[in-house]
């Protein structure tokens, strides 16, 4: 087993982006709106990401972003009567706005993923003990750099296709580069953890 979470496993991650943008093309089949398409996508994950943190009475922050973004994108909608920049626009947003976090946490020598393992090292002396090594703290500060670098290129290549892709074809040509840049990022992990893990520079506990 490995230590992955369950939802930043491969068919999740896929289903995340593949499965809004055939809800677009269905939506815009149906209505016959770009524009309106766009709008009931973005809000649709928001609406049930709000209906699990009720339910389950449990705050995500990553969710608390996305439903924020899009309140606003929403919002921007409305008051510009119909202009889909803004929804455009929050795609890059979330990812953005997380990869900058990350980058800022590497800048400031407080990796987000440094936090996390000394967090879980106060309760399990292993990974307090693989903490002491220096060249482990330096793996998890480049982990940490590799996957902030990896979002913030894709709320800025996001970005870009907002300001200059027509409304009609911006869900198929950003899913596509998102695809790539996530992939992308995806690969560079897997390759960095598989070099750390036969230099025995770093071990995941199994999670269980």
């Amino acid at each position: 087993m490995n230590g992955r979470p369950p939802q930043l496993s491969p068919r999740r991650i896929a289903a995340g982006l593949l499965l809004p943008l055939a809800a677009y093309l269905v939506i815009r089949a149906v209505i016959g709106s770009a524009t309106g398409a766009l709008a009931i996508t973005e809000a649709g994950p928001a609406a049930w990401l709000v209906f699990v943190a009720i339910t389950r009475r449990r705050v995500d922050p990553l969710a608390v972003l996305s439903t924020l973004t899009v309140a606003i994108a929403l919002a921007a909608y409305a008051l510009s009567g119909g202009d889909p920049l803004a929804l455009k626009l929050r795609r890059g947003a979330v990812t953005g706005t997380v990869g900058a976090a990350w980058l800022a946490s590497v800048a400031l020598r407080r990796p987000i993923l440094l936090l996390v393992a000394e967090h879980a090292a106060k309760i399990n002396p292993e990974v307090a003990a693989r903490l002491a090594d220096p060249a482990r703290r330096r793996a998890v500060k480049i982990l940490t750099a590799i996957i902030g670098l990896t979002f913030t290129i894709d709320g800025l290549t996001q970005v870009v296709l907002a300001l200059t892709v027509p409304t009609g074809s911006f869900v198929a040509d950003s899913t596509a580069v998102r695809i790539l840049v996530l992939g992308t990022g995806a690969v560079i992990t897997y390759f960095f953890l598989r070099h750390l893990k036969g230099r025995d520079r770093l071990h995941f506990p199994d999670g269980h």
